[in-house]
């Protein structure tokens, strides 16, 4: 520190009042003093003409406006910093009663637990992706409609496709995400219940046997159980419900149903001849139209013509020009094949669908849809 701001400072220190001499407005003005490389305050001062001498470098002096630190004196001021407008005390904080400490460590320990036990409670019941929640509002919705005989068949997004894929009508699987839903809800407002309950205990507990009480209880109640996934259960299998006619709404949801069922079967019929690259078919049939050039041509490529794409293709698979050209064109008439089929089996399909009228049509089309299957042609078979 300078030498003759030292001398000032003490001088100062002699006679300066304290914080309490004083000091009663949080609006009245200071200049502080402190360390610029540590922000340890070294002196302060209500007197605007501080004259602070040129070469006192290791200081910087800020102006302040309001009430100090309570407990602050020019005698102890160096173990506060000023920081940024703030005052931070540094003095050396009484020492913790170790009692306390253990009884707060050891809630704190109980409140993990708990949240990890009602986690793992909730665990079976959660989405398991990502917007899960307001999809399965959705499907709820749809649900509930369904069983209320309001359900507009156009408006219905979820629930066909999930009945679809799980071979059950509308009704059913409205039934079932109904019954998901009641249970799920009655689960959190159970553990929703019980962890407040345990969650109050934990905070007014004052001594270890009253924690390990709950630490016992936490242990032995919230054992979180698994439960099996629901199977579907058809509620108009007796032969009462199947020979009763379906209402017009019921008719029109299980068509619906029908005709997501038949989308994805004849997809997955498809799926085998659909490439992963995006157009690639664009890309398959100008090969096509080289390969057919090729093969008009005996096996050479015609003048004038860029054959990029179909050598390409026989330099990958090792394959002659003009087997490469045979290759592409087996390709295509397989996949042309295989569209031709599953469309008329779609066809076919969807004018069954139209046609039926009892929950016996329904059952039988549904029955057929999943066993359809997609013959290759005679050609293509193996010997």
């Amino acid at each position: 520190m300078n030498a003759t701001l030292k001398l000032a400072l003490a001088a100062r220190l002699e006679t300066a009042p304290t914080q309490t001499e004083g000091v009663d407005s949080a609006e009245k003005s200071w200049l502080i003093v402190s360390q610029y490389r540590s922000d340890r305050v070294v002196y302060f001062t209500d007197d605007p003409d501080l004259n602070v001498p040129a070469d006192a470098d290791w200081c910087y002096v800020s102006p302040y406006v309001g009430a100090l630190p309570e407990g602050m004196t020019l005698r102890n001021c160096w173990s506060w910093r000023y920081r940024g407008m703030v005052f931070i005390d540094e003095r050396k904080a009484p020492a913790p009663d170790p009692a306390k400490a253990l009884l707060d460590l050891n809630k704190e320990a109980l409140r993990r637990l708990l949240r990890e036990k009602i986690d793992a409670l909730r665990k079976p019941v959660l989405p398991s992706t990502q917007l899960g929640v307001g999809l399965r509002a959705a499907k709820l919705a749809e649900a509930r409609a369904v069983l209320a005989g309001a359900a507009d068949p156009i408006m219905l997004k979820l629930l066909p496709t999930a009945a679809a894929v799980r071979k059950a009508t509308l009704a059913e699987m409205a039934q079932r995400i109904v019954a998901s839903h009641e249970r799920t809800e009655e689960l959190l407002v159970g553990t929703e219940t019980l962890r407040e309950e345990i969650s109050v205990a934990i905070e007014e507990a004052t001594t270890q046997t009253a924690l390990t009480e709950i630490r016992t209880r936490l242990m032995d109640e919230l054992a979180p159980e698994t439960t099996a996934a629901d199977a579907i259960k058809p509620d108009h299998t007796t032969p009462q419900r199947m020979n009763a006619a379906p209402k017009p709404e019921q008719l029109a949801q299980e068509q619906l149903r029908l005709r997501v069922q038949l989308r994805l079967k004849i997809n997955d019929l498809r799926r085998a001849h659909v490439s992963e690259y995006l157009l690639d078919d664009v890309v398959l049939r100008h090969k096509g139209r080289i390969a057919e050039a090729v093969v008009r041509a005996g096996g050479a490529l015609p003048p004038g013509m860029d054959g990029t794409p179909l050598i390409s293709h026989a330099a990958v698979r090792g394959q002659t020009l003009v087997d490469a050209a045979r290759d592409v064109l087996t390709e295509m008439s397989e996949a042309a094949a295989a569209l031709l089929e599953t469309e008329q089996m779609k066809d076919a399909m969807l004018s069954r669908i139209a046609a039926a009228t009892t929950f016996p049509d329904i059952e039988a089309a549904s029955r057929v849809i999943d066993r359809l299957a997609f013959k290759p042609p005679a050609a293509a078979r193996e010997p």
